[in-house]
């Protein structure tokens, strides 16, 4: 174990590495796991930067607070495409802010893996996953996030609910329609591929027809459903199951034709500020109680096995047709998505 004295007085090697990078074959040990904690108090500080569910990152934070009291945190949370733009732009100007990042990922994230982003380890909590939440012991799947149509019980009146996607096209709801729009994330981005892969004919000019409103993330849109600025919306499901437990006047579906979902990502940026203690954030995230709290502050189902899912959602398993949507996206596919809406909408 190597010992130095400076701003950060410890720097741990876990799992056949040293934390600020340098090579060391050295086993994973738990004193080894023991001293990395050690070290992370010493830093003191966590900066978080995430796309969770905005009112749940606080009370998440405060349970990791309690957990390990010597570290404070800072969060930035944007939307999955801002959030990667500013990852990406700070790392290639030397800023490097960020500690731990959690996204839904996309080409720039998997080329940002090869070019130096993230910090190759092994979480001990990694031994209770499947294989596939792991790739390449860099960047790990905590959640997934399914997209679905609400609506308010409050004012539907006389008009069915919504079933399927082809609804929110429906003269019935024009000026009462809402989304996140497409160039603010990647989630938006799959279920946009996804409508097209199921023959619906150019969802921008039909919900530009039908005067969509748009709103700033998940949670801006769930709040104007439940204020009625709108009757129905498109959601990525991340603030659903809490506000249903709150008892929000909230209906919802995930349509038979089918549904995309996202992939929630972890990863300790490679030149973090405190990487002892994003390690430790990152592994008490994949925890029992780390995904039970990721669960109750999150809203999602998680990808530790045995952890219970929302209380208020189906499983993802009991969903008919589910897509990963990762896997429908290209960079000109995203690109022809982004310019093709922002270009219907006259938003540049």
């Amino acid at each position: 174990m190597t010992m130095i004295t400076g701003n950060i007085s410890q720097i741990s090697r876990f799992a056949g590495l040293i934390v600020l990078g340098l090579a060391g074959p050295v086993s994973a040990q738990q004193q080894d796991w023991a001293l990395v904690e050690a070290a992370a108090k010493d830093e003191g500080a966590l900066v978080f930067y995430s796309n969770l569910q905005p009112n749940g990152i606080e009370p998440l934070l405060a349970e990791f607070r309690a957990a390990y009291p010597g570290i404070s945190t800072e969060q930035v949370r944007l939307g999955s495409n801002p959030l990667i733009e500013r990852f990406e732009t700070e790392f290639n100007a030397k800023r490097n802010l960020a500690d731990v990042v959690v996204t839904y990922a996309d080409e720039r994230v998997y080329n940002g893996a090869k070019n130096g982003w993230m910090t190759e380890w092994t979480p001990p909590e990694l031994a209770t996953y499947p294989a596939e939440v792991n790739y390449q012991n860099m960047m790990f799947t905590i959640q997934q996030t399914r997209e679905a149509i609400i609506w308010n019980t409050n004012l539907l009146g006389a008009n069915p609910a919504p079933t399927e996607w082809k609804d929110l096209f429906d003269p019935m709801w024009k000026g009462k329609v809402g989304m996140n729009p497409p160039w603010r994330s990647l989630a938006i981005q799959q279920i946009v591929t996804y409508w097209q892969e199921l023959g619906i004919p150019d969802a921008a000019e039909q919900l530009k027809a039908n005067d969509v409103r748009f709103f700033e993330g998940s949670g801006g849109i769930i709040q104007a459903v439940i204020r009625g600025d709108v009757v129905v919306a498109e959601l990525s499901d991340i603030p659903l199951n809490p506000l249903l437990e709150e008892g929000a006047p909230i209906g919802f579906v995930y349509p038979e034709s089918g549904t995309t979902t996202s992939a929630s990502r972890i990863f300790v940026a490679k030149n973090a500020p405190h990487p002892n203690a994003a390690m430790v954030f990152t592994n008490w995230l994949m925890t029992e109680t780390g995904q039970a709290a990721l669960v109750k502050f999150g809203g999602l189902a998680v990808t530790r096995p045995g952890v219970a899912p929302p209380s208020k959602l189906p499983a993802t398993s009991d969903l008919k047709n589910v897509v990963d949507g990762e896997k429908l996206l290209s960079p000109e596919k995203q690109a022809e998505i982004v310019k093709h809406w922002r270009t219907v909408f006259d938003i540049q």
